[in-house]
């Protein structure tokens, strides 16, 4: 009986040694850290607001002739704007609403539109806003009057390290026709606005930079140049 026992211990001893020398240790890794943002924080990093400036590069007026023939004219004025992006997909903006253009002054009411994340990583907006007679233009055209439409697209490239947007855009203004009367193209610069901490009354602080710099004597759109009250 106590043969039995130390073969079976022995047979037993083996079977553990030979399971330890085929068993290997994993080797831990290092868990990878990616280069970039993924496009779910990319796409979230759009929603809220931005201080917008908007640079033509060229403005073509095609009056009534379509675009054809018609001869870009260059311009660099900008145009400030700020905009809000929702997490469900709207996009609202606001800029200074008199534009004078050669037949008048004419209000230009906020854009509205929407924005999408593409498959190649860059974000598309589009805007749309009413353009209507100004109170001091011509007054015999009811001021309540739709002249046409304008309508913005951009694509814009985020930034998430430094809080920025960057992109091109294009404008056409038609009028209530549908007739494209101009048409605007240019690039796109914007900076987040943040939320700050009132500071106590009587100190002093630094203003929060903006992307509009020293602003123009005048902004441009697809309806002419608006000049600064």
């Amino acid at each position: 009986m106590r043969t039995i026992v130390i073969v079976l211990a022995s047979l037993a001893t083996a079977a553990s040694l030979a399971l330890a020398q085929t068993t290997t240790t994993p080797t831990p890794t290092t868990p990878t850290t990616p280069s970039t943002a993924s496009p779910f924080l990319i796409e979230q990093f759009l929603v809220g607001s931005w201080m917008v400036t908007r640079t033509p590069a060229t403005t073509t007026p095609t009056g009534t002739t379509g675009t054809t023939g018609a001869t870009p004219t260059p311009t660099s004025t900008p145009t400030p704007e700020l905009v809000t992006f929702t997490a469900t997909g709207e996009a609202l903006e606001s800029r200074p609403p008199l534009i004078t253009t050669a037949s008048g002054t004419v209000f230009e009411t906020p854009g509205h539109g929407a924005w999408d994340f593409n498959d190649a990583g860059v974000f598309v907006v589009t805007l749309v806003a009413l353009v209507q007679p100004a109170p001091t233009s011509t007054a015999t055209t009811p001021a309540a009057q739709t002249l046409g439409t304008e309508t913005v697209s951009l694509q814009l490239s985020a930034n998430p390290s430094d809080g920025t947007l960057t992109g091109t855009f294009t404008s056409q203004t038609r009028d209530v026709t549908g007739t494209v009367t101009s048409s605007e193209q240019g690039t796109v610069q914007g900076a987040r606005i943040l939320a700050q901490t009132p500071t106590a009354t009587g100190s002093s602080t630094s203003a929060p930079t903006t992307v509009f710099g020293n602003m123009p004597a005048a902004t441009t759109s697809g309806f002419g140049a608006q000049p600064t009250p």
